[in-house]
């Protein structure tokens, strides 16, 4: 009897057992995935990357993305229809510290996270060759591409042909990283360039050649000196390469 007893004790103890695996593997089971939850985090953000890539020009860029969630992720039961990823931050470059809320919706799960992604690209961009003066045009031998790690959003420039033809706004360094901020749209006159001289008085109009020594923009005043006589007047800007003095 006292065997059969101990044997019945430990078939039942066995038997506990055996359940309480089994339903430790399937609560396991029903937990989030959070290794699955990442990964689709990261072809997210990866694909925003292609987006903006492909609007901006960019070329050759190599991402390199960490996913950050909270511990609670781990908790959160498994989601039974797909996420519903969002941006949680004004950032239009998808570089840097980014923020993502993560949803699931369904009749019987419903939870959300916030998630931090880090993002780091690497990619050409546009540098000074040579040293650019102030207000000087720039040209395809002024530029020189370089690899740059992208940490944090800046106004880079991948295209040479988004530089050539613009004038600096301010002296840049051989080798300094050119931005927006350091450009500006060309003038329609350039100091040095040849121009014709308009003059109107009612209905009389005359024209004459000058030189521009000034650079000017629409409707801007500058200093002109008249080929024929070597006198330096003032006129507005009226087109390219024309500028219009009243008398």
């Amino acid at each position: 009897m006292t065997f059969l007893r101990l044997t019945l004790l430990l078939c039942l103890l066995l038997s506990c057992w055996a359940n309480a695996e089994q339903q430790n593997l399937t609560s396991q089971a029903q937990k989030l995935d959070t290794k699955a939850l990442t990964q689709k985090l990261k072809e997210t953000v990866n694909k925003d990357i292609q987006q903006y890539s492909e609007r901006h020009h960019w070329s050759n860029v190599v991402s390199k993305i960490k996913v950050q969630l909270p511990a609670a992720a781990a908790s959160l039961p498994v989601c039974p229809t797909t996420f519903i990823i969002a941006s949680q931050d004004n950032q239009s470059q998808p570089v840097g510290r980014l923020k993502r809320q993560v949803k699931c919706e369904s009749p019987t799960v419903n939870w959300r996270l916030n998630a931090t992604v880090y993002v780091q690209l690497t990619l050409p961009v546009m540098v000074a060759r040579t040293l650019i003066h102030r207000d000087e045009l720039i040209t395809r031998g002024m530029l020189d591409s370089q690899m740059l790690q992208l940490k944090a959003p800046k106004n880079i420039i991948t295209d040479a042909d988004q530089v050539i033809g613009l004038h600096a706004i301010r002296r840049i360094r051989q080798g300094q990283l050119i931005t927006e901020n350091l450009l500006k749209k060309p003038f329609l006159i350039n100091k040095g360039d040849q121009v014709l001289i308009i003059a109107k008085k009612g209905k009389f109009e005359a024209s004459t050649k000058g030189i521009a020594l000034e650079h000017g923009k629409m409707h801007e005043q500058i200093r002109v000196e008249n080929t024929a006589t070597q006198k330096v007047i003032h006129a507005r800007v009226s087109a390219q390469g024309k500028v219009e003095t009243l008398f």
